[in-house]
């Protein structure tokens, strides 16, 4: 008999054990362990809904998960006494959890959480810059990466006797700011590489670059002239007036246009002229409400223009090459809370940086932990191996020398990794089993490997740097232990051999009955055609069960003869109508899930209680959970009695009363 294995029962999942003192009282000690009121309160409001819905539970309650809290420690406590932690398969098994949720944990902290809420702050800030630049070519040398760095140094050290735009106009090498002065407008959040976004969000207002940023095209000296707070999103209105294809009438829409400002200044309603006079008809019926638009999707004249009025001002015509806009802005909405967007943030960082800045992430932890690659081990790997098999064929590593095998392919904090541990890990991953072991491949192997090894590393050491973390890892293994410790004393003390089932089965047996059941054999078809086949067969004294072999289109039934077994009489609209015919009986063909359906009653059986052959599954399970059950408690209290338990209940009555402080 086996368990289903849960790792950390629902009730289990955080145990922290925190100080004691008068603020926090002792509501249960074990052998000297105490469980103070604050330690019972997490528990119980992160395991039953949450801090409000456990102000409102029962005292009951209350004292009933105590006690599962209790014997949670224990059995604990006991498989730590049994030496369980240094028991291989715990240790594997936490080892490799540990390592993978670890990654996990360090990654979402360490790079996406934190550029995740960098794009949101980002949004609620709008900058206007200038930029000195200065560009390198595609594939830049040396010596032209040198000679722009340079160049950007001896200009950075005329700032600030002479000004930035004086600076940008004469030095500058894009040339569409330079001759504005290095002005590249107002800064759109996620228009940018990101490099370049938070170069530029890094600086204050009135504040340039200290050294020059390099980018992918060369190097800048940012300068951010304005700071202010994001406005959202604004609530546009247009009237459009088009010029014609041959622009033969530009003149007359232009007048057109003014002559609608104009009445537009004398008091006339926006809205009306818009239905009245814009060509644009998608927005016309709306009277010219095109909808909200945050400053990234307008083009950026269009947004610096609309972006600095007042809500229901109105702009002149605004030319542009097929007519004339006059706009108004009707509204603003601010930025949703964090917490709206953040899906959306994430799922568009994952799209845009999150390869890039983890790729970064891991060259880094490369450099920490001073990875070595042995080039002429790695050169003698390549040239061991059959390039037309895979990791998954039989014998492939045979090829290589036992010498080859103990040496170091690569080192990661000093520590070896092996031709072995290589031959190991792309043996074991799925993502290596079919791969080619052509050279170029196993140099992506082998770089893989290097980034799981630095990550693993690193993400291990980092746990007892996040209490959260470390926190999780002692609740897994807690979980693993517990598991354990169970199986030994209850599930597998609890033997249901075939005596004992009987025995079981003679005092339980009024537990297992079936309902009144009906046998039947359908046949069922999709074509009028087919139904009258079968009909005149049937009428002509065919045997009902080889037609259905032939003729049945219910799926998985032709090999049945379409029989359908003893069902309850209430299973489905066949087997309610089966059951009122007689045996041997044949309905005649009726309309059923889109088709057509004869059925035959082939036999019924009346409710009665089941065979011990019969109930022997439900049986089986039945004797285990009722006597697992027992033999759980008799260990518990045994535990009990071994390392003394403690339990002030009154203190219950006090827990919730403080205000609640979620961590964020």
């Amino acid at each position: 008999m086996g368990r289903t294995k849960i790792w950390i029962p629902g009730i289990f999942l955080v145990v922290l054990l925190a100080g004691c003192g008068t603020s926090n009282p002792i509501v249960a000690t074990i052998d000297h362990e105490n469980i103070t009121l604050r330690d019972f309160e997490d528990n119980y409001a992160k395991n039953n809904g949450g801090w409000t819905n456990a102000d409102t539970s029962s005292l009951e309650n209350r004292k009933h998960f105590l006690d599962l809290l209790i014997n949670f420690k224990l059995k604990v406590k006991e498989a730590k006494e049994r030496g369980l932690l240094n028991d291989t398969s715990v240790t594997g098994e936490f080892d490799e959890y540990r390592s993978t949720v670890a990654q996990s944990y360090v990654l979402e902290k360490e790079i996406t959480a934190p550029h995740v809420r960098r794009m949101y702050d980002h949004r609620l800030q709008e900058i206007y810059a200038s930029q000195i630049f200065f560009r390198l070519p595609q594939n830049p040398t040396p010596a032209d990466t040198l000679e722009a760095y340079n160049s950007a140094l001896k200009v950075l050290a005329l700032l600030p006797e002479v000004s930035f735009d004086t600076l940008a106009r004469k030095y500058s090498q894009d040339s569409q700011s330079a001759p504005n002065g290095g002005y590249i407008g107002w800064v759109v959040p996620g228009r940018d590489p990101e490099d370049v976004e938070n170069a530029l969000y890094a600086l204050k207002e009135g504040e340039y670059s200290k050294a020059p940023f390099r980018s992918s095209l060369g190097y800048h000296i940012f300068k951010v002239l304005r700071r202010r707070p994001a406005r959202g999103a604004i609530r546009i209105s247009h009237i459009l007036k088009r010029f014609s294809p041959g622009l033969k009438d530009t003149a007359a829409v232009r007048d057109t246009i003014w002559q609608i400002y104009g009445e537009l200044k004398h008091g006339a309603v926006f809205s009306e002229l818009a239905q009245k006079y814009s060509d644009d008809l998608s927005t016309k019926g709306r009277g010219g409400d095109a909808g909200f638009y945050e400053r990234a999707r307008l083009r950026p004249d269009i947004a610096n223009l609309l972006f600095d009025f007042p809500i229901d001002s109105i702009s002149a015509p605004y030319h542009q090459p097929y007519g004339y806009h006059i706009f108004q802005v009707t509204g603003e909405q601010p930025f949703a809370p964090f917490s709206q967007m953040e899906k959306d943030l994430r799922s568009d960082y994952q799209q845009r940086f999150y390869q890039t800045d983890y790729a970064k992430y891991v060259e880094g932890l490369r450099q920490q932990y001073g990875v070595v690659v042995d080039r002429d081990v790695l050169a003698t790997l390549k040239e061991s191996v059959d390039t037309m098999k895979t990791p998954s064929s039989s014998g492939w590593s045979d090829t290589l020398s036992a010498d080859l095998l103990a040496r170091s392919l690569f080192t990661c904090g000093g520590k070896p990794f092996t031709v072995r541990d290589f031959v190991d890990a792309v043996e074991t991953g799925a993502e290596y089993k079919e791969m080619p072991l052509r050279k170029s491949n196993i140099d992506v192997m082998v770089d893989r490997l290097v980034t799981a090894r630095v990550l693993k590393e690193y993400a291990v050491a980092a746990i007892d740097r996040y209490p959260e973390l470390k926190s999780l890892m002692d609740e897994y293994l807690d979980g693993i232990l517990l598991y354990r410790i169970e199986q030994d004393e209850v599930w597998n003390k609890v033997v249901a051999n075939d005596s004992l089932l009987r025995l079981y089965y003679d005092t339980t047996k009024t537990n297992y009955r079936w309902p009144e059941r009906v046998n039947f054999a359908e046949i069922f078809v999709t074509s009028d055609s087919l139904k009258n086949v079968v009909q005149e067969k049937l009428s002509g004294g065919a045997d009902f069960l080889p037609l259905a072999e032939e003729y049945t289109a219910r799926a998985g039934y032709r090999d049945k003869r379409g029989e359908w077994g003893l069902q309850p009489y209430d299973l489905n609209d066949l087997s309610q109508k089966a059951s009122k015919l007689p045996v041997d009986s044949v309905s005649g063909f009726f309309r059923y899930q889109n088709g057509w359906t004869v059925i035959k009653v082939l036999g019924k059986d009346s409710a009665r209680v089941k065979t011990f052959e019969e109930a022997q599954p439900e049986l089986a399970g039945s004797y285990q959970e009722q006597f697992s059950k027992m033999r759980e408690q008799e260990w518990v209290e045994s535990l009990r009695q071994k390392y003394g338990v403690t339990v002030n209940t009154d203190l219950l009555g006090q827990a919730f009363k403080k205000k609640h402080v979620e961590n964020n």
